[in-house]
């Protein structure tokens, strides 16, 4: 039997963190090794035991989930970060991914989805919640559109 999965769970709502605890706790593929309700508690924590996963909520008070990802880098770099959220946001499904997340789930996923996203994330996929795909899509054609028009800017200054 593999080793468990080392996971990190970091939402400043109470309720909900504690009852993602109780879930992955009642799973041997899991071992939460911490948690924490805002990004500072959560990089310390992230340092202290080095996680496999973090599940990291976006909308906290203080830092957000999204600026706390390059802290993650720093202090835990082996860690793989999945974004775990009410936003169906497309700027911060494209900001979390730009940032290094490996995944973005919406918190209205079930416990199954949840612990397979977990599991395909530490084989070297990246998840995303399939109502976030359009706005993936949508995102990336943004980007592209973007940069196609900076470049003729570009061309038309020369």
């Amino acid at each position: 039997q593999p080793a468990a999965i080392r996971v990190l769970v970091v939402d400043d709502h109470t309720l909900f963190r504690r009852g993602l605890i109780s879930l992955l706790s009642g799973d041997a593929r899991f071992e939460v090794v911490g948690e924490a309700g805002d990004a500072n508690e959560a990089h310390q924590r992230a340092l202290a035991t080095q996680p496999d996963v973090i599940l990291l909520d976006n909308h906290m008070p203080g830092v957000n989930g999204v600026d706390a990802l390059a802290g993650f880098k720093a202090l835990a770099p082996q860690a793989r970060v999945l974004m775990l959220t009410v936003s169906e946001d497309e700027r911060d499904l494209a900001a979390a991914l730009r940032g290094g997340a490996r995944g973005y789930l919406l918190k209205t996923m079930d416990s199954e989805m949840l612990a397979s996203a977990i599991q395909r994330t530490m084989a070297g996929e990246s998840v995303v919640s399939p109502e976030m795909t359009s706005k993936l899509v949508s995102a990336f054609q943004a980007l592209i559109f973007l940069s196609k028009k900076e470049i003729r800017v570009c061309r038309s200054r020369t």
